[in-house]
């Protein structure tokens, strides 16, 4: 057994196998873990890096911590897919400001050597409200022109207008076509492909570091870089720590502060928010009805984003 099979924990085998190649010229899940422990041993030599505690896994990420003579670092290996391509640029260009600094990237290999950080607890701790503050706080110091490699919000907003068109999702029909005319009229923005954007920061990727360019400590891990406008970036805050909102006295106030709070410290105007909101919802449930058509799949529980849509209108 190749000597960094162990550092793959059997839960992280689970969630990757059987995955198919992402895209053209991509690597399905089995094969892939197959190759892991080698790319594990290439990496490590590569960058002269010991294993050092336990490792943490994501649903296509492996986090090993290491040591590089006394420096404390982090080695990060993704199973290949399109989301994660781009991943190395973004972090390059943020330079650690709001965000886990990179040391050296490998893109052939899909692996990255990253600053230790540890996990956000204090984040966790704070209600939803101050959590949605804090992460708008990241986003302004993410701030930085857009890439020129990244996919644009304008070609995302075709795509799903295509989807939504040609094949809707299983949800009100009136719902269908507020979301066609959002992904006809946001386009319309001059600025809609002028940022950096982090697509999915939320809670769960965000970790706490000690030293300067953060917020307050926290920083911006696992990017979805896309070349956008920064009030696409709300949504992910609405359907995560969604236990606390279906406690919330009234649901629709509670979803609506989450983006006030958020777009306050982007300066980000909440409407277009919402609106952009509304649009994610829709594509997340397009993509959720079609994985539910592979055999055996379960029925999509579409409760959540029909409610979180709803908050968002008018």
């Amino acid at each position: 057994m190749p000597a960094r099979a162990d550092l793959i924990p059997d839960a992280f085998r689970a969630r990757v196998a059987g995955r198919p190649a992402d895209a053209d010229g991509g690597i399905d899940g089995d094969t892939w873990l197959a190759s892991l422990p080698r790319l594990l041993d290439e990496c490590l030599s590569t960058w002269k890096a010991q294993p050092e505690g336990p490792t943490a896994f994501g649903e296509c990420a492996l986090v090993v911590p290491v040591r590089i003579g006394k420096e404390r670092a982090a080695l990060k290996v993704t199973w290949p897919h399109a989301e994660a391509r781009h991943e190395h640029l973004a972090l390059r260009a943020w330079r650690g400001t709001g965000a886990v600094r990179m040391r050296a990237a490998d893109p052939a290999r899909w692996a990255l050597l990253l600053e230790r950080c540890e996990p956000a607890v204090r984040l966790h701790e704070m209600s939803a409200l101050d959590a949605c503050e804090t992460i708008g706080l990241i986003h302004a110091r993410l701030t930085h022109p857009a890439l020129p490699q990244l996919d644009t919000a304008s070609a995302w907003c075709a795509r799903i207008r295509e989807r939504l068109e040609s094949s809707p999702p299983p949800m009100p029909r009136r719902f269908v076509q507020q979301g066609i005319a959002l992904a006809r009229d946001l386009p319309q923005s001059e600025r809609i492909d002028a940022t950096l954007v982090h697509s999915d920061l939320h809670d769960d990727n965000v970790m706490q570091t000690r030293r300067a360019g953060t917020v307050d400590g926290f920083v911006a891990i696992d990017p979805k870089p896309l070349a956008g406008e920064p009030a696409l970036a709300v949504a992910p805050l609405l359907w995560n720590r969604w236990d606390e909102a279906a406690g919330a006295y009234n649901l629709r106030n509670h979803l609506r502060f989450r983006v006030d709070y958020a777009c306050d410290p982007m300066g980000v105007a909440p409407e277009r928010a919402r609106a952009w909101s509304i649009l994610r919802l829709l594509d997340n449930a397009w993509w959720d009805a079609h994985a539910a058509l592979r055999p055996g799949a379960a029925a999509p529980d579409l409760t959540k984003a029909v409610s979180i849509i709803k908050a968002m209108q008018g």
